[in-house]
């Protein structure tokens, strides 16, 4: 009974630090918004089952793998329609075709794209139907997932957060043709536990002193803007390319202690000048991914978040619906990205909430670095 007492006085108090904590309480409001106006939207692009990933696991260090409680969690939505003109099934035996849009709402070319339209770039947009249409022909059933706001926590000092999305092909992950038990969460999720090279889309969108979608389909990386006069995004930012090299570094150096030498070499090195560009690279770190990685794809330079030995053994953010969206968007600008051993894009992920370290950037910076992570220029220094 004791022991009962002082269990139900600890949960007591946790509960009444986290409702007196105006932070907590903030990211909470937050979250849930962002939720329901996804889940809102989501209802008007054809029949869903729109479920919530299934929260908590425990990774093989004993580190838990969900959302915090406060949380809303991930969203997943699994189609009922099938996708494309020849698609057939749907639990309503319905087809979804792709539509375009007349009036209100849609993107717009800025007028400086629209004016330098040509013969070359109307022979680039038929290649890159082409390769759209190889890509989706086969795809009978989409799955999309959403990180609803990521960066919440910074809300409240006015310091970027985003929405990160991607879309499967559903069907890939039952390879067997079977079908996913609707009314069973787990069983849905499996949708979207494909490597991030089976990715059809992936995009964020950003909130900051504006608000920008970056989004790819796989031929391509593209900004939007949204412009507040008319309330559309408009095409700002066409066909993005990171610069090969940059001179900035992204990652929280508090868990630096933890780190790998070979890591911490090669910070060492490119912090003092002694990299192969002979730059000083600096830092710059704000704790929200989607502002650092944008940072990072239009000045070029590297993010991290390794894993480390006191806290985060697996790094601190999860695969699927983070890091490896992420790194599809700065793959198709250009970049490039691992985690330490492997192509981040390449992993097959066995749970929602799996972490896994990652490393993201310039191609050059990532090919430096990966010398490092190798054990190559440890060894010759």
């Amino acid at each position: 009974n004791n022991n009962n007492n002082n269990n139900n006085q600890d949960n007591n108090n946790n509960n009444n630090t986290n409702d007196n904590n105006l932070r907590d309480n903030s990211m909470k409001r937050l979250d849930q918004i962002s939720k329901n106006v996804l889940q809102n939207a989501l209802r008007f692009t054809g029949r869903l089952r729109v479920v919530e990933a299934p929260r908590g696991g425990i990774d093989s260090n004993g580190e838990e793998e969900g959302p915090a409680a406060h949380q809303p969690g991930v969203t997943i939505a699994y189609a009922l329609d099938s996708y494309g003109k020849e698609g057939s099934g749907g639990s309503g035996g319905g087809t979804t075709q792709r539509k375009s849009r007349k009036g209100g709402g849609g993107a717009r070319k800025s007028s400086a794209s629209s004016s330098s339209t040509s013969s070359g770039a109307a022979l680039k947009e038929k290649r890159l139907a082409a390769y759209a249409d190889a890509k989706w022909g086969k795809t009978r059933r989409l799955a999309a997932f959403f990180d609803p706001l990521d960066g919440s926590g910074n809300a409240d000092a006015a310091i970027p957060t985003g929405t990160v999305f991607g879309v499967f092909d559903a069907d890939a992950a039952f390879p067997r043709g079977e079908i996913p038990d609707m009314k069973d969460t787990a069983s849905l999720a499996r949708a979207v536990l494909q490597p991030g090279n089976s990715l059809l889309a992936a995009g964020y969108c950003m909130y900051s002193s504006t608000t920008i979608l970056v989004f790819t389909l796989g031929g391509g990386t593209h900004g939007f803007t949204l412009d507040p006069t008319i309330n559309e995004f408009v095409l700002t930012h066409p066909n993005m390319k990171i610069p090969k090299r940059g001179n900035i570094y992204s990652c929280n150096e508090a868990y630096s202690e933890g780190w790998d030498d070979n890591f911490k070499q090669y910070l060492k090195t490119i912090k003092t000048g002694k990299g192969e560009s002979g730059q000083r690279y600096t830092q710059r770190y704000i704790g929200s991914m989607v502002g650092d990685v944008h940072r990072t794809l239009m000045y070029g330079g590297i993010f991290c978040c390794p894993s480390d030995t006191e806290v985060h053994h697996n790094g601190n953010l999860q695969l699927v619906y983070k890091s490896a969206p992420m790194a599809y968007i700065l793959e198709h600008a250009g970049g490039k990205s691992t985690n330490g051993e492997n192509n981040l894009l390449s992993v097959k992920p066995e749970r929602v909430h799996q972490r896994s370290p990652c490393f993201m950037g310039s191609p050059e910076d990532m090919d430096e670095l990966m010398t490092y992570m190798s054990g190559e220029q440890g060894a010759s220094q």
